[in-house]
Order: C-alpha cells, then structure tokens, then sequence
C-alpha cells in the first residue's frame, strides 16, 4: 500500500556545533555516536496502518561522512520502537511496519535511510519520551529497566539572535525535509547514550551538536 509519515525530528550527537554530517563532511574526529528521534503526527499511516503517535529513535555509530555506500558499511545502529499510544490491537502490526520503515527497509524515499542507518543491528519495542518545552526539547528511551538514552537540547542562539536555521542541507533527503523547510541548530544541555549493542555507543557529553525539524515520507506501491 505505501506510507504516510509527517511529523518532528530530533537529532543529537557528539560532534561540536554544528555536526558536519549536514554539510556532508567527516565527523569530528573522524566517528561520530548520536541519535535520530522521530514523532509521528496523526493521520500518518503504514501499508494502511494508523501510526499517528508513534515514537521512533535510531541510535547509531559511524566512522566518516554519513552518506553513500562508505557510510553505509561503517555504520550500524540500534533502532527503539514505541507504539504504546496505538489501540492494543495494533501495536504489533505497527511495531513491525515502524521498525522496517525507519531502518530504511522500504522502497521509495525511506530507502535513502539505509545508507544513513547502515547495518542495523537490533530493532526493540521501548518507552520513548520526546517532549517539548517551548523551544526546548528532551529525548528519553527507556529499555528493559535501562534508560539508553538521555538527551536535553536547547536552540542553538549567537550573540542573543535567534537560533540558526539551515535549509536544504546535506541531509535533507533522507531525513524527508523539504527544500523550503529550515531545520534549526540545537546544543546538547546533556546527552548520554549507553548502547551496548554498538561498539562506541556509550557517551556523556554537553554542549555538542543537535538539530531538530519536521520529516515528511510519502510513497504509494504500485498494484
């Protein structure tokens, strides 16, 4: 049937301002561990499944720039999954769909995640808050007990101007952000991620690089 998704992306990592990947250049240092967080608006849908509500954060570690076939084989990630806020019926169906549209197992644009995403190493069901406060907006993912992901940014503002905003960025495909569409630059107040599954997934940091803005995927299969 295809997909619909429109919503609000997060994105945090360990580079300084701003992360380089959005101007398709290499890390700082050369590697990179940080977080896409996905919040998907109502009306969105999946091979005709409701999915309005759902919460989706792909953590992952990559050596390089993060685009094209060499990104793709140095990076791997860990994507968690929460679909508590869909009827209970639902909810495996959607956990399924979510998890293989955001590891970028899709065709049409969602296939642009692939390369970002690289090898993906564990899909999970987890609790994920991403809540705004004014300009201000906190990730968190809770696993088994563990809280993986910790993540508080702040707009990103210069001499006491407004934040600064870019568009048509180097990740502006994959991410589905429109060309007339601004993402706005972000830094980390606190960011800690302990992903065991990744080798390098564990950092605690603050005042590094973030960048949030709105994602639209759209695809029709055809019969």
């Amino acid at each position: 049937m295809g997909y619909l998704l429109n919503g609000t992306f997060v994105e945090a990592c360990d580079c300084r301002l701003m992360c380089p990947c959005w101007t398709d250049d290499e890390p700082d240092d050369g590697h990179c561990t940080g977080l896409f967080a996905w919040s998907v608006d109502t009306g969105s849908t999946v091979d005709g499944l409701q999915v309005g509500g759902a919460r989706v954060v792909c953590v992952t570690t990559h050596l390089g720039r993060r685009r094209g076939q060499a990104a793709a084989e140095n990076t791997l990630s860990v994507i968690f999954v929460d679909v508590v806020d869909l009827p209970e019926d639902e909810r495996a169906g959607a956990l399924t769909a979510l998890g293989q549209a955001f590891s970028g197992d899709r065709s049409g644009p969602l296939e642009d995640l692939k390369a970002v995403n690289g090898t993906v190493v564990l899909v999970e069901p987890a609790g994920i808050a991403i809540t705004a406060t004014g300009d201000d907006v906190t990730v968190t993912v809770d696993s088994g007990g563990a809280q993986p992901v910790v993540a508080t940014l702040s707009p990103a503002c210069f001499d006491g101007h407004e934040a600064l905003t870019l568009r048509r960025t180097a990740l502006s495909k994959e991410l589905g952000i429109a060309d007339e569409e601004t993402v706005t630059a972000h830094h980390s107040d606190t960011l800690t991620i302990r992903a065991a599954a990744l080798p390098g997934g564990f950092i605690e940091v603050t005042g590094r690089s973030g960048m949030r803005g709105p994602f639209h995927y759209v695809h029709k299969e055809r019969p």
